[in-house]
């Protein structure tokens, strides 16, 4: 009997310590109906129920249709004595089409029974009921889960607006090198830019550790006062995920195309290889490799382009310390170094940039502040700026962001009560907002400047 005690016990401590599925993998795959369940699941025989919770609250509302969650967050429910979530989502159950008759009659009883306990007797047949449905349930959905659809098939359309008050970075002097003089230098400084953009994706769910993603996407650009930085724009990219116990590895490809419409057109190819390393719940140590390429179209009406083209390589490292239930706040520290090369040497340089950011989950959406430096040495002089003085920068950006989905934003309101579908379409209209501010220092006083940036951009999400 000792021994089958001990067992008992050993067993129960791995069950506690052995969750697959961590808290950073589903900040990065929010989406990932298959790990969020898992995550689920291992949240619920930890006994962190406020994890469940929060987790098929999030995936109800990026798959309001699918009745299953909504019967599995009913379970849990009825487990924590939540008689207002029980209610609403029994009501839910009751009107939805995807259940048999039979299946709402009982929720229906279930429902009855929770409106009219007067006693904790009647609570518990209240919830003994709920229990069976949702057990019964249960296992029609591990009959079906096999059969399920691996693919996830989504489209975003989105707006953005830029407000620049130096786009042009025109110096603080007004002053700039050419030909080894100072000579005036003139540009656009406030300035704004508008961005339209829609992408098509496709998630693959491979098995339940890992995933391909694959997107195409074009945008186009349009400037108020200046033309540089008007653009249309075409992308695709793909990346192959990979979880593990402690680990969570990546890579990723991407290529552009940019057709800036006043200047040669530009292609850039980017490959990328992460890892994260848990240490536990608190602690994650990040690393990865970057490879890149950027080059011109050579024309009559741009000659000298190609002296332009350059090839990157570098990694970066990170550690992130993650605090507060449900990882609510973090702090993060990044050094990432990259070593260009050019064809013309003046555009060959080293960087090497130190970053330093916090971020909190808030009712509205996650905030982040975030402070970095970058120190940029070029390899070479360009003589036609100026012989005597090889080119140097040292730039700090501070950077204030706010992100999330109008949804939140309405739920955090609780006197502000809208109709489900309503909810539901707000809960996949995300937003995004940030002010920078860049002061550069350089050795030329063409690149001695400041500038402040701000965007705000919404995206509206569909599920196929």
């Amino acid at each position: 009997m000792k021994k089958f005690i001990l067992i008992l016990f050993v067993l129960s401590l791995s069950t506690q310590v052995k969750a697959e599925v961590t808290y950073l993998e589903i900040l990065k795959n929010p989406t990932d109906l298959r790990l969020n369940l898992q995550y689920a699941k291992e949240q619920e025989a930890l006994g962190e129920f406020k994890s469940v919770i929060a987790t098929l609250e999030r995936l109800t509302a990026l798959y309001p249709t699918n009745i299953d969650l909504k019967l599995y967050l009913l379970s849990i429910a009825v487990k924590t004595d939540s008689t207002e979530k029980v209610l609403r989502l029994i009501e839910e159950i009751r009107q939805s089409d995807e259940i048999t008759e039979d299946v709402k009659k009982r929720v229906a009883q279930v429902f009855d029974d929770i409106n009219k306990k007067r006693i904790d007797d009647e609570k518990a047949i209240a919830r003994q009921k709920a229990r069976q449905v949702v057990e019964e349930e249960e296992k029609k959905r591990s009959q079906v889960a096999s059969k399920e659809n691996k693919w996830t098939f989504y489209q975003d359309i989105g707006w953005k607006a830029t407000l620049h008050s130096n786009i042009g970075n025109v110096s603080s002097s007004k002053t700039q090198y050419s030909g080894g003089s100072i000579v005036a230098m003139s540009g656009v400084e406030g300035d704004n830019i508008e961005t339209i953009n829609t992408v098509t994706g496709a998630i693959y769910q491979i098995n339940d550790t890992s995933n391909i993603s694959l997107s195409v996407g074009t945008s186009s650009s349009e400037q108020n006062r200046g033309t540089t930085d008007e653009n249309d724009t075409n992308t695709f990219s793909s990346s192959y995920s990979k979880f593990f116990e402690r680990n969570s590895f990546s890579a990723s490809y991407s290529f552009t195309d940019t057709n800036t419409r006043r200047a040669a057109d530009t292609y850039a190819n980017n490959l990328s290889f992460n890892n994260t390393f848990s240490l536990n719940e608190n602690h994650r140590f990040n690393g990865g490799i970057t490879l890149g390429t950027n080059k011109g179209n050579q024309n009559p009406s741009n000659a000298t382009r190609r002296n332009q083209n350059t090839w990157k390589q570098g990694f970066t490292t990170g550690y992130d310390l993650l605090m507060g239930e449900g990882a609510q706040h973090k702090l993060s520290l990044k050094y990432t170094y990259t070593d260009t090369h050019a064809i013309a040497n003046h555009n060959a340089l080293d960087d090497h940039t130190y970053s330093i950011s916090y971020t909190e989950n808030t009712l509205w959406g996650n905030f982040t502040y975030s402070y970095s430096e970058s120190d940029k040495d070029y390899d070479t002089r360009d003589s036609f700026v100026s012989s005597a003085i090889t080119r140097r920068e040292d730039s700090a950006t501070h950077t204030v962001s706010m992100n999330g989905s109008l949804g939140q934003i309405a739920r955090s309101m609780p006197t502000l009560e809208l109709p489900s579908f309503i909810m539901n379409q707000l809960n996949t209209l995300t937003y995004n907002m940030s002010w920078s501010e860049t002061e550069n220092d350089g050795s030329l006083l063409q690149h001695n400047y400041e500038k402040e940036t701000f965007n705000f951009g919404i995206t509206k999400r569909i599920y196929y």
